[in-house]
């Protein structure tokens, strides 16, 4: 690798507040084998500048969300590759270079460290992933992450290599190819953001390059340790009508990168809707049980209530006003 010829900015989203975990996050930064030329923060409108600091980050006031703060310009951003974080995020002195290796070896459009390891997790909690919400582990087959029809995934259960193909990743860190991220859009994806909690935002965000027929990879091996800082948990688990969005987003996901994906056959459109009501019947069961455990209705009816404002805002003038997932050639930047 030719290092001269390699040069990176480094954007974080953040509201300033996870304290200590993204003091680490910036001291990492400074001992990368191949160091940025600049780390830019994009920080959300009436939140304080943190303490925390290494002395040459520069700081960008944007607007709120967890789309919004990711869909940008990046106009500030002056170089070929970028690389995306969080504000928990850990990487080894050589995390960077692993990223940039795995990008130019398979020629991909950006690549995303593998910092949840699902196919390392007990066989307890795959077996909870699969019954709360169809996660399916899968032989190795040269991919990473695949979408289902129900918008839900499935996962490299023996991943061997170190980098794969995928349809998908997490969100709190990506190396990409500064054109790429730029020609996705992801601006048009700011109707999640008024939904309250932006969840699912990860996999729009991804799925999305992979529809436009960029190229997504996961690196397994780079040593890149999501710290957690929960701040975005923390606002979702506090809010009283979390059940309720929760199964209204699920809807308007499938919605958006499953069933309008859907060719136009009567065939896949029903293959597709049956492949949801398997998912919605799952969760209505899962809903029912905690509604007896709890000796209260309201996680049923939460349930069922956020599917009904999903099918409704599927149907809105505000939804369908959004613009289309698959770009026209000439919308890309």
């Amino acid at each position: 690798m030719n290092k001269e010829s390699f040069s990176y900015c480094v954007v974080i989203r953040t509201l300033g507040l996870a304290g200590d975990m993204y003091q680490k996050e910036l001291d990492s930064l400074l001992i990368q084998t191949i160091p940025p030329k600049k780390i830019i923060i994009y920080i959300a409108e009436g939140y304080d500048k943190p303490l925390e600091s290494i002395g040459i980050e520069e700081y960008v006031y944007v607007k709120k969300g967890m789309v919004a703060q990711r869909a940008l310009p990046l106009t500030e951003v002056d170089t070929d590759y970028v690389l995306m974080l969080d504000d928990d995020v850990y990487l080894p002195p050589n995390g960077v270079e692993k990223l940039y290796q795995g990008l130019i070896s398979m020629d991909g459009d950006c690549i995303s460290p593998d910092v949840f390891e699902t196919h390392k997790l007990s066989f307890g909690s795959k077996f909870q992933a699969f019954i709360t919400n169809l996660v399916i582990p899968r032989r190795d087959d040269q991919w990473a992450f695949k979408i289902n029809k129900t918008s839900s995934f499935s996962y490299n259960n023996k991943p061997a290599k170190d980098v794969y193909l995928s349809q998908s990743a997490a969100g709190p860190a990506s190396f990409w190819r500064t054109e790429s991220f730029r020609k996705i859009l992801f601006e048009d994806e700011l109707w999640l953001d008024e939904l309250g909690f932006a969840y699912g935002d990860d996999l729009l965000f991804f799925h999305k390059l992979v529809k436009n027929d960029g190229k997504l990879l996961i690196h397994y091996r780079t040593g890149i340790i999501h710290l957690d800082a929960g701040t975005g948990r923390k606002d979702y688990m506090s809010d009283p009508n979390r059940l309720t969005l929760r199964a209204m987003i699920h809807l308007v996901l499938w919605w958006r990168i499953c069933y309008n994906l859907s060719s136009n056959t009567k065939i896949d459109k029903l293959i597709a809707s049956l492949a949801y009501m398997l998912k919605f019947t799952q969760g209505l069961i899962i809903h029912l049980v905690y509604s007896l455990c709890k000796l209260s209705s309201k996680p049923l009816s939460s349930y069922i209530t956020g599917h009904v404002k999903g099918w409704k805002y599927v149907h809105s003038e505000r939804y369908t006003s959004v613009p289309n997932f698959i770009l026209p050639k000439d919308r890309s930047h």
